[in-house]
């Protein structure tokens, strides 16, 4: 894969991705988040992670919300293999009428995905569609819930050597989600579908939410893996040093154990991090943070171990 500087730093052309290109519609990624460009328009798209619902959002930044639609990042996972996804209603999609639907559903504010499948006329839905997988205990997870029409684009990963490390530390106020997602993406479409993998994992006890959160409203920007293992400013915003050595109700920890979980973490070292750093305005997570102490929330992509770590914390006293 080719690599581009931009502003000193390496850029993944992946970032830019084209999964479908026809004469009118071209589907992938545009500066890292996923988009559709329907007859030179371009549809930026993100979603809502539980619901599922789809968010169109057009040159003019009017948003069109579709739901019991797609993960976007997740069908591109699927079309960039060379497979189809079926919605909510049965019917079939390839690239193309995936664009298809978007094209037609922009614009409208807000509608069902079965109004937005009217694009395609009287076309058949499948007739025998997969069975149903049986629950195999009684509160899954999330992503193995019968309602759950999306496809899965990764899963969460165990690592025991950090496991370990971490249950030294009861007082730690962060919450830390390992995660594998699918190859295909990468940049901030890859970083994106790994946050909502760990919102599926940590906010959720069995079925039932124990903090909302709409992802379509988070924003990111990248940083250094410098800056995430940078001294604290006390008078800058919380950062990932400061959640671990000083939460609300304070504890003994040092900087050397700061290092020693990190290493867990990153045992290949911190050449091949990348990190992005998120809004946290989006979830009831990050509410009792927002009251004083902070909040945070990054991803961090080990190239060395094709891994993601989701890392999050909010406290109060």
């Amino acid at each position: 894969m080719q690599k581009k500087k931009t502003g000193g730093e390496e850029r993944d052309d992946r970032e830019n991705a084209v999964v479908y290109r026809d004469g009118r519609y071209t589907l992938g990624e545009k500066d890292g988040a996923p988009c559709v460009i329907a007859g030179g328009a371009a549809y930026r798209l993100s979603c809502h992670p539980y619901e599922p619902c789809l968010y169109i959002t057009d040159e003019k930044d009017r948003l069109t919300a579709v739901h019991n639609a797609f993960d976007p990042s997740a069908v591109l996972c699927v079309f960039a293999g060379g497979g189809t996804v079926t919605s909510i209603t049965g019917l079939e999609y390839n690239a193309q009428d995936f664009c298809r639907m978007v094209e037609y559903a922009a614009g409208r504010l807000d509608l069902q995905i079965d109004e937005a499948e009217k694009v395609f006329g009287g076309r058949a839905k499948r007739k025998n569609p997969p069975p149903e997988r049986k629950k195999e205990k009684e509160n899954p997870p999330l992503g193995e819930r019968e309602e759950d029409p999306r496809p899965e684009t990764g899963r969460i990963a165990e690592d025991e050597r950090f496991a370990a490390a971490l249950r030294d530390y009861p007082d730690a106020e962060i919450d830390f989600c390992l995660v594998i997602t699918d190859g295909a993406l990468r940049g901030y479409g890859a970083h994106r579908s790994a946050l909502a993998l760990a919102c599926r994992s940590l906010f959720f006890d069995g079925e039932e939410a124990v903090w909302d959160y709409d992802l379509g409203r988070a924003e990111a920007k990248p940083i250094g893996a410098d800056a995430l293992f940078a001294p604290d400013d006390p008078a800058g915003p919380l950062s990932y040093r400061r959640a671990f050595l000083s939460p609300p109700h304070g504890n003994a920890y040092t900087g050397a154990d700061f290092e020693r979980v990190n290493d867990a973490l990153f045992p290949n070292g911190r050449e091949d991090l990348e990190v992005y750093e998120w809004t946290t305005d989006w979830s009831e997570y990050f509410d009792e943070g927002h009251e004083w102490w902070g909040a945070l929330c990054l991803t961090v992509y080990d190239k060395s171990l094709d891994r993601f770590a989701v890392i999050l914390a909010s406290a109060t006293d």
